[in-house]
């Protein structure tokens, strides 16, 4: 690959290293802007103004913090979360502004927690205690409105499995529960146009991964296709279609025609979201994520944004807009732990851990690209996890 400096933007069908850290230069380095009269083709900036839920990872524990930010001050809410601190989950699924999580009780059993931030509000749901003594594992699960659906294993035997969709609807006074039996041992679920693909596996033919794809009214199984190797996940994007991720490219199932579409990235230029924990779209349907950035950075996990329209991908490589005395001494960074976007005030939020402790993180607040400034930033006991806005 070239020096990146000396590549045209257009020709790398990826944002290179040295725009991105350039423009971030600028903003770590400045200072805040000053007051005074408006150019003429100047516009007054919009203020920003938000309630957030930050969750955090405090030794082993889920727990919620409020936060406010008044323009450019971020402050602690003295009011209490509504989120009910909860032992790491087993598996977990955002949507908007709700969480859901699923924890394993016993080798049969399990719950499941809807909490709605937007209301402030928790709702949890037992589930499998109609299957009596038993072994499972429980692999996938989303929510989608009143409907909440867990991908599982059943272990008859230590040589035969069954697998399961179980879809709960949570709409009457007592939830009912229906399941899909599959052939294909899942591993993610995605739900787009009223139907839910499961990402699985052909263990007995090919080792291939599939897609099997369930009717939501019917709770049948309507279609499935053999998708290649090496699938890493499966998620919905802001078209309503899915997208089936590799490490070298990603495809994009139409959820209507179930018509498949390639993009690959060329070596060198992989956005590496396949290990995100958290993946963030916007309206336009660009993404924010925490990124594996390979030889761009020192640093083990970056924030990184991923527009599919463009394939193009936006690096915040901390050594390149941060000094030294920022990251050794007023930052601490480690490693970028969570990335949102709060679309309404165009605000990137930047969780991460601390090298001075395994409860100790922080939060960053910063204007994007192309015109990216500093905002501000808060240290919070715990890792940061994932944000939700009030």
């Amino acid at each position: 690959m070239s020096h990146i400096g000396n590549v045209k933007l257009q020709q790398m069908k990826t944002y290179n290293l040295f725009y991105a850290s350039m423009a971030l230069l600028v903003l770590i380095g400045c200072s805040k802007t000053d007051s005074g009269t408006l150019g003429e083709n100047q516009e007054e900036e919009k203020s920003v103004q938000a309630d957030y839920t930050l969750i955090v990872n405090s030794k082993g524990s889920l727990t919620g913090t409020l936060f406010s930010v008044d323009d450019e001050a971020l402050t602690i809410n003295p009011e209490k979360s509504k989120f009910a601190s909860m032992s790491l989950p087993d598996l977990s699924f955002e949507e908007n502004s709700v969480l859901t999580t699923y924890h394993k009780k016993s080798n049969c059993s399990g719950e499941l927690t809807i909490h709605d931030f937007n209301e402030d509000s928790s709702e949890a749901y037992g589930v499998f205690s109609d299957l009596g003594a038993c072994n499972l594992t429980a692999k996938s699960i989303l929510r989608k409105g009143n409907k909440l659906y867990i991908a599982y294993e059943l272990h008859i035997s230590p040589t035969v499995d069954e697998f399961y969709v179980r879809m709960l609807d949570i709409s009457t006074s007592e939830p009912i529960v229906v399941d899909v039996e599959m052939d294909k041992r899942p591993i993610e679920l995605a739900y787009a146009n009223n139907r839910i693909f499961v990402l699985g596996i052909d263990e007995d033919v090919t080792d291939e991964n599939t897609i099997s794809v369930i009717d939501a009214n019917a709770n049948a199984i309507v279609h499935s296709k053999l998708v290649g190797f090496d699938v890493r996940r499966i998620f919905t994007n802001p078209e309503n279609n899915v997208i089936i991720s590799y490490d070298e490219l990603h495809s994009t199932m139409n959820s209507v025609t179930m018509a498949i579409s390639y993009t690959n990235y060329g070596v060198g230029k992989e956005p590496n979201f396949t290990q995100s924990s958290s993946l963030h779209f916007d309206t336009i349907g660009k993404m924010y994520y925490e990124m594996t950035p390979t030889t761009y950075s020192v640093f083990p996990v970056i924030p990184a944004i991923y527009d599919f329209g463009k394939n193009l991908t936006v690096l915040y490589a901390y050594e390149n807009f941060m000094t030294e005395a920022q990251l050794n001494f007023e930052f601490e960074v480690e490693k970028t732990t969570m990335v949102s976007y709060d679309e309404e005030n165009n605000v990137l939020l930047i969780g991460y851990k601390k090298t001075s402790g395994e409860n100790k993180g922080g939060l960053l607040l910063i204007k994007p690209a192309p015109e990216p400034k500093f905002l501000n930033s808060i240290d919070v006991a715990g890792v940061p996890t994932s944000i939700f806005i009030n």
